[in-house]
């Protein structure tokens, strides 16, 4: 077991062993142009709560995200590439959930991925991507079913290809989906359903009218649209229009467990972390997960605890305040 770092010093030594490791896409900051993750930074930076050190509780962590139980209301953003990582990384880090007690879940990528990760007894989610074929998506939604995933979903932040930097690719491959194939979709598994990469009202009403359980606010980290709607904007209109009908996760630029309260304070469910789990991989491979997933809830339940919020339901009563420097 590696030794028990800092959340610094874990982001801090993560980078470095990702790229011993032959990982070499660019993580954030450095995309040509990236605008939604800048922002979404700077918003998540520029909110803060008032404790209430006379009403501190035990706080507990523990929730559900579309029904599954986890200790932590986190759960990993669908990256594809793992085997860039070698062949047992999609293992380690599924591992990491599972003892860390988050939900795992997977993008694009072989059906023998998905069942390794299913395999180690992580609760994991299989995110479908939009298809031009739109054969495949049925396919892999019965796929991921038969696998034994708790839960499926699509990207429809991919309807019009992958954005990395200022490139555009995969148009060929993924293509926009009208509204008969998301209701056949949602409607050909008997799992939860979860659209991801909702940015505004009017999409959040449609996953609700073709019978999703979950949306997630998304900019899908660096490849979305850029100069989209930012998430963490984005996310508290959505929740007052629809979040009495369908569970609302955040995503995008989320690295510590102020962060999960912060998203949770503006109505968000769950959050999801992509880029800080590879790099907790990279820093100490299953143990680092598992770590990073360790250090969130700790500084989670201590900001908790200080607001006077036994659990995390309480979380969306939070009052923040958003203050520039």
């Amino acid at each position: 077991m590696a030794e028990q770092s800092t959340l610094s010093q874990l982001y801090a030594n993560g980078e470095s062993g990702l790229r011993a490791a032959g990982f070499t896409r660019p993580l954030p900051p450095d995309a040509a142009l990236g605008t939604p993750l800048t922002v979404n930074r700077a918003l998540l930076d520029s909110l803060f709560f008032t404790p209430r050190f006379f009403s501190s509780v035990d706080a507990d962590t523990s929730t559900t995200i579309v029904g599954i139980p986890v200790t932590l209301p986190v759960f990993c953003g669908p990256m594809g590439g793992w085997n860039v990582l070698g062949d047992n990384a999609i293992v380690e880090c599924a591992r990491g959930f599972k003892d860390g007690g988050g939900l795992f879940t997977l993008g694009i990528g072989s059906g023998d991925d998905l069942q390794k990760a299913i395999d180690t007894g992580a609760p994991v989610a299989k995110f479908v991507k939009p298809y031009r074929n739109t054969d495949l998506i049925f396919q892999k939604l019965e796929d991921a079913e038969r696998r034994g995933c708790l839960a499926v979903g699509m990207d429809i932040d991919h309807f019009h290809g992958r954005l990395v930097g200022d490139e555009v690719s995969l148009t060929d491959t993924f293509a926009p989906q009208n509204e008969d194939t998301m209701r056949r979709a949602i409607a050909h598994t008997k799992l939860p359903f979860i659209v991801k990469g909702v940015l505004g009202v009017d999409d959040a009403r449609k996953a609700v009218e073709f019978g999703a359980k979950a949306i997630v606010v998304s900019n899908h980290g660096r490849q979305s649209v850029d100069c989209a709607t930012p998430a963490v904007a984005a996310l508290p209109d959505i929740v007052v229009d629809v979040g009495a009908q369908v569970e609302v996760y955040v995503d995008t630029g989320f690295r510590t467990g102020n962060d999960i309260v912060k998203g949770m304070a503006m109505g968000a469910q769950a959050v999801g972390f992509a880029n800080s789990v590879l790099i907790a991989w990279g820093a100490a491979r299953e143990d680092g997960v598992r770590q990073l997933l360790e250090l969130l809830r700790a500084e989670m339940r201590r900001t908790m605890s200080a607001l006077g919020c036994a659990d995390c339901a309480a979380l969306s009563e939070v009052q923040l305040q958003r203050i520039l420097a």
